[in-house]
């Protein structure tokens, strides 16, 4: 159907329904409804929402790529209530598919005009873990910005009309910043805090820090949902410079699946209890701030390689090779997933995904040329001695063939199978090509193809 007949359709339901129809006995539930500009209410049946998708989803994959970025969820919304705006102000009065005139061109307009109001400069914080680089001062990695909760309670602010009517507490809320200051010295406290300052340490009393990301020509969940992928990404790139996989786990926003700080075990032998056991995970914090700080100086030479990749990742118009960006950007998120995996044998299957995805396929041959290439050693190096000596390519061959594949395709099935030496080795030689086509993807000049790391 082409999008005036889809229109057509749509406007006959629109009509049917409030011409004399009952929406309310049609539907299962309470039928969707919106309040039109003018102030009268259109309703939205299965058969009109479903027409009104199929607009949403056409109008939607052809907009122009300078358009302000959002959903297709969103969109849809917006069409809804433009629809619903011209349908009641009765601008689809006598509407015919074969001649639309200039009522599909009005549709695009009222929609982008609204997407327009819409999408603004959004700047999103997230309360996250960190290791501890913005301790002395808020550390900037492209365009991402850690903060101590401190440093971050002195950069914002609310609007002046806020803090004078929020809940009647006009004193305690121009007082929030003090107040919100003494109650996370006073983790334990349970006292209620008043004002603004008792909105804000909920969403902050549980992470030490903040990663601050402004994204501009978004709409608000969409911006929301980039901002989030550039911190974690911002995170994910400053554990894989430490190198530690503890750090993975050690750096991570809020909202993150993370394992417990520690666990216990309870045991029985002979029908008699032992006394409980415990220990502590990976995520409680093992490097000092003298060290954090020594390995922050080691590392400033390959900090702005990794801030241009996130630039990409915010910002992919203003960056030359954005699909580059973007699969680095997806590789390193397969690599902190198998970090933080608890399980050998699918921490190995991410591990092996991560390289996949830098090579773009090719499976191990495609791999192995690429790790040959960014590592200067040939495949058929000898580069695992002992029992089971392997060269580059039959390590690669271990790596993909052997362990990614089978265990995604269901070969291996023994749980108590063994993987943590393979884990080990494809972790180590993920972390090289990472850190490897990142530093030369800074000063590359080629084109932005989806093969480029293997020759870059």
């Amino acid at each position: 159907m082409s999008l005036a007949s889809d229109l057509k359709s749509l406007v006959d339901e629109l009509d049917r329904i409030h011409g004399g129809a009952a929406p309310w006995a049609e539907e299962a539930g309470i039928p969707e409804f919106v309040t039109a500009e003018n102030g009268m209410q259109r309703y939205f049946n299965k058969k009109s929402r479903e027409a009104l998708w199929q607009i949403s989803r056409v109008l939607h994959e052809n907009r122009p790529p300078s358009a302000l970025k959002i959903e297709i969820d969103e969109f849809a919304k917006t069409a809804r209530q433009a629809v619903a705006d011209m349908h009641a102000a009765e601008e689809f009065t006598g509407f015919d598919e074969s001649d639309s005139g200039n009522l599909v061109p009005r549709l695009k307009t009222l929609i982008e005009d609204r997407i327009a109001k819409i999408a603004l400069e959004y700047t999103h914080y997230f309360p996250a873990w960190t290791l501890g680089m913005e301790r002395d001062a808020p550390f900037v990695l492209g365009p991402v910005t850690f903060l101590t909760r401190s440093d971050w309670i002195d950069s914002v602010d609310f609007p002046q009309l806020g803090k004078e009517r929020y809940l009647n507490q006009s004193d305690a809320n121009f007082r929030w910043k003090d107040i919100l200051k003494d109650a996370i010295q006073k983790p334990k406290d349970s006292t209620p805090l008043d004002g603004l300052a008792g909105a804000v340490y909920s969403a902050i009393s549980e992470c030490p820090s903040l990663v601050k990301v402004t994204v501009l020509g978004y709409e608000r969940n969409l911006s929301r949902k980039l901002a989030r992928l550039a911190a974690k990404t911002a995170l994910d790139a400053i554990s894989l410079g430490f190198g530690a996989p503890e750090c993975f786990q050690q750096q991570a926003l809020h909202e993150e699946r993370l394992p417990p700080v520690g666990t216990n075990s309870l045991i029985e032998t002979n029908g008699l209890l032992w006394l409980p056991g415990s220990s502590l995970g990976k995520r409680i914090p093992s490097l000092s701030p003298a060290r954090v700080k020594q390995a922050l100086s080691d590392l400033a030479p390959i900090f702005p390689a990794f801030g241009e990749i996130l630039g990409g990742v915010v910002n992919p118009s203003g960056h030359k090779h954005p699909k580059l960006a973007n699969r680095w950007a997806t590789a390193l998120d397969w690599f902190g997933e198998g970090n933080r995996e608890s399980n050998d044998a699918i921490a190995l299957a991410k591990l092996g995904t991560s390289l996949d995805v830098l090579s773009n396929g090719g499976k191990a041959t495609g791999i192995g040329n690429m790790i040959s290439h960014l590592t200067g050693t040939d495949k058929t190096t000898q580069v695992i001695r002992g029992s089971r000596p392997r060269t580059l390519k039959g390590l690669v061959e271990d790596i993909y063939n052997g362990g990614r594949s089978k265990i995604l395709h269901g070969t291996h099935y023994d749980r108590l199978e063994s993987f943590a030496v393979e884990r080990q080795q494809a972790a180590y030689l993920a972390r090289i090509v990472l850190i490897e086509c990142a530093v030369r993807l800074e000063k590359y000049t080629g084109p932005d193809e989806e093969k480029a790391f293997r020759t870059i």
